[in-house]
């Protein structure tokens, strides 16, 4: 057994050489190991069966021989259409170029027994899909942490699209199953097999295109591609040219419709009727929808996300996945349970000496708020604008509301429950805590008031 020492640095002077020893440096002191005469002879992959079938192609868990690990690969069906086979090379392409942690990476192309290129090797995410995790959650019972993780997630997908949209690539098959959760938090966009390729006249910068050694034909005019229930009508009605980052907009919608319903946004029981309701946009609001008694509501604020994604008219969705990803960090920051109402200029939105239900956060716009005097008169007290808040007593107590409200222009509040703040409240464990303490002494201040009248 020959001892074996390693150093990083060593220097030469003369017919001399020094060894110079860097406490930085690696040490490898043992037994030097016989090399391997080299790969086993034999083929390199090893199949172990079938991950998932789609139309024109399988994915299939493979163990690689040289690398000495498993990975996923993607094999064509036998076929002699040459635009089905540049299409599944093409696919290969562009995910492997699209260089981001949240898009799964492509190893390499594979030759067939034919010298084909049909198959390709990617890494192997051990996980579920979106739709998988959503059923076994069960929606109905989310709790604010569940809820926030799957936000979390979203906020990846997003980036991945975003990302792909910089280098011109339209997904076009934006949906629950073609999203993995890995097991240790990963988030990947799979199935970029539907993939539109579009020149980016606003950037000079050639080499942040996708290139494809594939010539395929362009798509004519009226060619369906992707999943009806996901469709943006555009896309549902074949108008290519209409398709841009807006398109798969509407795809995000469609998995933030899902999460919020564990339903897509054109729900149907066969393809033909899901593709009708695509073309014409129709979408059922999420709040809208039959729910159980005991089912929580629905965030209002993700409600409302969810239909500006899935707007039929493409000038009325976010314009980019980034102004989408805000409206969602935007909801994870807080407020998003309270529902937002508006009133015409001259309403009175709370009267003195009614019932109160709920407190009120002016957005814009602004209010008067008025008092009844002696004479029975009332009295100008003072003007509220966006960012004050009235009515609040209404989330602590019965009490009779003590003034009169009236909308000076027209106003958007957002309207503050008690059931709504708790679920605030939920997010945050030591929040939570305060503000139910700060509540009681209020509620307990109220009646002591109360005993004295």
């Amino acid at each position: 057994m020959k001892a074996k020492f390693q150093s990083d640095d060593v220097q030469s002077t003369g017919t001399q050489t020094s060894t110079r020893t860097d406490i930085n440096s690696t040490l490898r002191i043992g037994a030097a190991a016989e090399r391997p005469s080299g790969v086993a002879q034999g083929k390199r992959f090893e199949d172990r069966g079938e991950i998932a079938r789609g139309g024109m192609s399988t994915v299939r868990r493979v163990f690689d021989h040289l690398v000495l690990r498993e990975v996923a690969m993607k094999v064509l069906e036998p076929t002699r259409d040459f635009d089905q086979l540049a299409r599944f090379v093409e696919e290969a392409q562009i995910t492997g170029q699209l260089d981001h942690p949240n898009i799964v990476p492509i190893h390499d192309i594979e030759m067939d027994d034919q010298g084909l290129p049909t198959r390709f090797t990617m890494k192997l995410v051990r996980g579920e899909t979106l739709a998988e995790v959503l059923a076994a959650m069960n929606v109905r019972t989310l709790s604010g942490e569940g809820l926030e993780q799957l936000l979390q997630a979203f906020l990846r997908i997003c980036d991945a699209v975003s990302f792909a949209h910089s280098r011109g690539v339209i997904h076009r098959d934006l949906k629950p199953s073609n999203i993995m959760l890995g097991s240790h938090g990963q988030v990947y966009v799979m199935d970029w097999g539907v993939a539109l390729l579009r020149e980016m006249a606003r950037s000079g910068d050639r080499a942040s295109h996708i290139r494809c050694a594939t010539d395929t034909m362009p798509e004519a005019l009226g060619s369906l591609t992707g999943t009806p229930a996901y469709m943006a009508p555009e896309q549902a009605n074949g108008e290519i040219e209409q398709i841009d980052e807006r398109t798969d907009v509407y795809g995000l919608g469609g998995i933030l419709y899902f999460l919020l319903t564990q339903r897509a946004p054109h729900d149907s029981d066969s393809v033909e009727e899901s593709l009708r309701l695509a073309k014409q946009g129709d979408v059922i609001p999420p709040d809208a929808l039959p729910q159980p008694a005991d089912q929580p509501r629905l965030p209002p604020l993700l409600t409302r996300i969810a239909m500006r994604a899935l707007a039929r008219e493409k000038d009325e969705r976010y314009r980019t996945v980034t102004e989408l990803k805000r409206d969602i960090e935007a909801f994870l920051r807080g407020g998003g349970w309270f529902a937002q109402q508006h009133f015409p200029a001259g309403a009175t939105i709370i009267h003195e000496g009614d019932s109160a239900d709920a407190a009120y956060i002016i957005t814009e716009g602004r209010c008067e708020l008025y008092k009844m005097a002696d004479a029975g008169s009332a009295r100008f007290v003072c003007e509220l604008g966006p960012g004050e808040v009235f009515g609040e007593a209404a989330i602590f107590t019965s009490s009779p509301r003590t003034g009169t409200i009236i909308a000076k222009t027209d106003v958007t509040a957002l309207v503050v429950t008690r059931a709504a703040l708790e679920r605030e409240l939920d997010r945050s464990q030591w929040l939570g805590a305060f503000v139910r303490a700060i509540a009681q002494r209020f509620v307990d201040v109220d009646r002591k008031l109360n005993r004295r009248q």
